[in-house]
């Protein structure tokens, strides 16, 4: 039985001596898109809807004195963007998230090598970005039909780039359901877990998002503590095996 106190604990301990390279191993990540968002942009886009709310009429106006050549050239702009924005999405930041638990596992171990990040962009490249994206429609479509099927599928599949860090074989329908069985019974406790961190939360955000920076590797490292204790719990409830989770550290 896991606690929030003991998997803290267990992730300083795992941090100790490794912190650093974790440190920059996640500021890296934050800069291609891979990371918590930043309490700054939030802060910019309220800042920019409260200067623009009195003028939509000159936004209006503006618009609509623009050529329609040129706001056809700007909608294939944006079309072209989004295409970009997706693909970028789907062939980076997917393995790099199956890549960062990765690390993060072995870093539970030794003291793993920076690289280790882009494991996943050798074979089998395709299927992590498969079984995440069709996991991720699913979600979506749970929010699309009523919010609470999104919220149970979220916590449901949250181990899923986990077990594809382990086993980057595994299928769709094997990697959900496997993390189904291992979050049963633990969606409100892993609730709980993520609540616990709201005061770095808090104090990181008058650092303009600089301490969320800093905080990631200590939360990355404590949701990896999490997946071992969830990963020990399936193996001696027979959920699953060692064939199938042959464990992280190579040797």
């Amino acid at each position: 039985m896991w606690t929030r106190e003991l998997l803290k604990s267990n992730a300083k301990q795992a941090l100790q001596g490794r912190y650093w390279r974790s440190f920059w191993v996640c500021l890296v990540l934050s800069f291609v898109g891979l990371g918590g968002a930043s309490a700054s942009s939030g802060s910019a886009a309220r800042q920019t809807v409260d200067t623009a709310g009195g003028d939509t009429a000159s936004i209006y106006d503006m618009f609509s004195n623009i050529p329609d050549n040129m706001l056809a050239a700007l909608a294939v702009g944006a079309f072209i963007g989004a295409i970009i924005s997706i693909c970028w999405v789907l062939f980076v930041l997917y393995p790099l998230k199956v890549g960062r638990c990765r690390y993060f596992m072995e870093s539970r171990q030794s003291l793993t090598p920076a690289s280790t990040v882009v494991s996943t962009f050798r074979q089998p490249y395709g299927n992590p970005i498969i079984v995440q994206l069709l996991t991720n429609l699913k979600v979506f479509l749970g929010f699309l039909l009523l919010i609470v099927p999104g919220i149970y599928w979220d916590y449901c599949y949250t181990l899923v780039p986990y077990l594809l860090a382990e086993n980057p074989y595994m299928s769709a329908t094997r990697a959900m359901e496997l993390s189904k069985q291992m979050m049963d019974g633990e969606k409100w406790n892993t609730f709980v877990l993520q609540l616990s961190f709201i005061g770095w939360y808090l104090l990181c955000s008058i650092t303009f998002g600089i301490g969320f920076i800093f905080l990631e590797p200590y939360v990355q490292a404590t949701f990896a503590e999490l997946y071992a204790a969830l990963r020990a719990k399936a193996l001696a409830n027979g959920y699953t095996n060692e064939y199938e989770l042959g464990g992280f550290v190579r040797h």
